[in-house]
């Protein structure tokens, strides 16, 4: 995978009372543009621990103070609703295969939720048109059959599909091509085409499977799986 490597700081200030975190703003060789940034030394990432570590020595100017923070009344701690809990259940364990750096699993589990929710969608929908009389049958079973029904239904629009149509492709060959790589069918330009509709502005592209699974697959994913969600019936 790229190295992430961060090719300028500035403007650092303490944001813990322990002196354990710094906000500051970065430029890396993955991103377009400046970005704010905590940089942590306790940061899992090497090009966290790093910048933290170039702070504390002075390396990018003085360290500001914390800003003062207001005091404010304790919220009463509300439930979230129970796909939401779900959902968090789901990204604790997609975090797992993240972190073992298994790519290929992270590209059929994210694709996976996706195609479990399209269903859910089509089947809300099934029961709504049944209270009126009417039958739809059953949401088909594969998940590109799940996609051209659901955008035939109004429940996603075009742009939602193509992304859905380019993450099926990836997943595919995640799921089928045991030499997994930039050069599997589809992978490559379903990719590039992730980047250009939800990326272009923020991410370099870098020609690196795991890099972009991290980056640009698993983002995409969850920028659908949230919209999904808050169409739940």
């Amino acid at each position: 995978m790229i190295k992430i490597e961060v090719l300028s700081v500035r403007n650092p200030r303490w944001t813990s009372e322990d002196h354990s975190a710094i906000d500051c703003l970065v430029r890396t060789n993955t991103l377009v543009g400046e970005v704010p940034f905590t940089a942590s030394m306790n940061d899992p990432e090497l090009h966290g621990r790093e910048t933290y570590a170039r702070c504390l020595a002075g390396e990018v100017g003085e360290i500001a103070p914390m800003e003062p923070r207001n005091a404010s009344v304790p919220l009463a701690h509300v439930a979230p609703p129970s796909e939401y809990q779900r959902l968090e259940r789901f990204i604790l364990e997609a975090n797992k295969e993240n972190n073992r750096k298994s790519f290929r699993s992270v590209a059929i589990v994210w694709a996976s939720l996706l195609d479990n929710l399209l269903n859910e969608l089509l089947e809300g929908d099934a029961i709504r048109v049944a209270a009126n009389g009417q039958l739809l049958g059953k949401p088909p079973r594969k998940f590109s059959n799940r996609i051209k029904k659901a955008l035939e239904r109004g429940l996603i629009d075009q742009e939602d599909a193509n992304k859905c149509d380019y993450i099926r492709c990836i997943r595919n060959a995640a799921a089928h091509d045991w030499e997994l790589s930039l050069e599997s069918e589809d992978v490559l330009p379903s990719l590039r085409r992730l980047h250009e509709a939800d990326h272009a502005r923020s991410l370099v592209f870098h020609e690196d499977l795991d890099f972009l699974i991290q980056q640009v697959y698993v983002a995409s994913c969850s920028m659908l799986v949230m919209k999904f969600v808050g169409r739940l019936p």
